[in-house]
């Protein structure tokens, strides 16, 4: 709801007209857990569902000229070299869609050797031009490990839903 009130405040066409590409700090803000009742909401939120996290490292947002373009992203451990293929969406939005990471580790104390395959879609938009807001749907699938430690998730695939914030930096 937050992600939806924020944008709708947002002058699209007045900020993609002079939107310029670069390096961005991105922000969990909120994350919204449907696979295990709120367990991963600590993978996406490590420090606690009432601090925003910020990613390990800086994400590059295209401008607008440069799309669609393709590209790998590393977000933070254990999201690492991700593919994105960010497309125009139309009225000011970036869109990225079935970004696929194979194989990502769940916490090795709870869970062992579980890994899990996460798609991620994204939508984008610039708020103004250094402040960029967004959501981010992941579904995760494919729970599979040796121990026999993998978590029983509510769907295959579950979703957990990130309210996201970038920042020029």
């Amino acid at each position: 709801m937050t992600f939806l009130l924020l944008l709708a405040c947002t002058t699209d066409n007045e900020v993609a007209a002079t939107w310029v590409g670069g390096d961005f700090d991105f922000y969990t803000l909120v994350a919204m857990d449907e696979c295990l009742g709120g367990a991963l909401e600590a993978l996406f939120m490590p420090e606690g569902v009432d601090t925003p996290h910020k990613f390990e490292y800086p994400i590059y947002i295209p401008s607008y000229e440069e799309l669609p373009t393709e590209y790998s992203i590393d977000l933070r451990e254990p999201f690492l070299g991700m593919p994105v293929k960010v497309e125009d969406g139309g009225e000011g939005w970036f869109h990225v869609r079935g970004s696929v990471m194979e194989e990502v580790f769940l916490d090795e104390v709870k869970y062992g050797d579980c890994a899990v395959t996460m798609t991620a879609d994204v939508d984008l938009l610039p708020r103004d031009e250094n402040t960029v807001d967004g959501q981010a749907r992941i579904a995760i699938s494919d729970p599979r490990g040796s121990e026999g430690l993998c978590p029983v998730f509510d769907g295959d695939p579950c979703q957990v839903t990130l309210d996201i914030e970038a920042r020029r930096r």
